[in-house]
């Protein structure tokens, strides 16, 4: 009896055989596709504010990380802070850059796209106006958010701005900043 190996198949330091194996295994069992991810909080003084997360539940179990991430965050002196951190709309910033990057980065793996670099510049607009509410009728949060990539890749500029669409299309944080998401929020007791 002859036994195949199968080949691991890497594209942009992604594990595309295993991709491909995961998107399978999904389609015969789509209830290990439901994430959950969690986030504790806790406010240390001023403007200042610190987040773990460690616990997420994926792949029908809960899954504990070997060391928690931590982010602090804080307000830049002119708005009050101590600037030792970025503060929150900066971190969302930030997971939106992430996030797109690297939903590209996998659709480019799968396709055989190969990709040398990707470097991003995010920039968005807010009016203090609706968070101060001074003016009820502005938008507290972002206005707008621009995204310019710079790609380096051996790919056509049609297909690089394809990846680009798609990966923003696809992407659960850019998903869940350009849709209305419920927050629901309550007093624990």
């Amino acid at each position: 009896m002859q036994t195949t190996k199968t080949q691991t198949r890497i594209v942009n330091g992604v594990n595309v055989s295993q991709l491909f194996d995961t998107i399978d295994h999904i389609k015969e069992h789509n209830e290990i596709a439901k994430f959950n991810f969690r986030a504790h909080n806790k406010w240390i003084g001023g403007t200042t504010n610190r987040t773990t997360v460690n616990e997420f539940y994926g792949a029908c179990k809960t899954h504990t990380r070997s060391k928690p991430h931590v982010f602090v965050k804080d307000e830049p002196q002119i708005l009050l802070g101590n600037d030792i951190g970025a503060n929150p709309v900066e971190y969302l910033l930030a997971g939106l850059a992430g996030c797109i990057t690297t939903s590209l980065v996998c659709h480019a793996a799968a396709r055989g796209v190969k990709i040398d670099s990707i470097e991003s510049t995010l920039e968005g607009d807010i009016d203090l106006q609706g968070l101060l509410q001074i003016d009820k009728s502005v938008n507290p949060g972002y206005q707008g958010i621009n995204i310019s990539f710079k790609i380096e890749s051996d790919a056509s500029k049609e297909v690089l701005q394809e990846l680009i669409e798609l990966a923003k299309n696809v992407s659960p944080v850019a998903n869940t900043v350009s849709r209305p998401t419920p927050i629901n929020v309550s007093l624990a007791n």
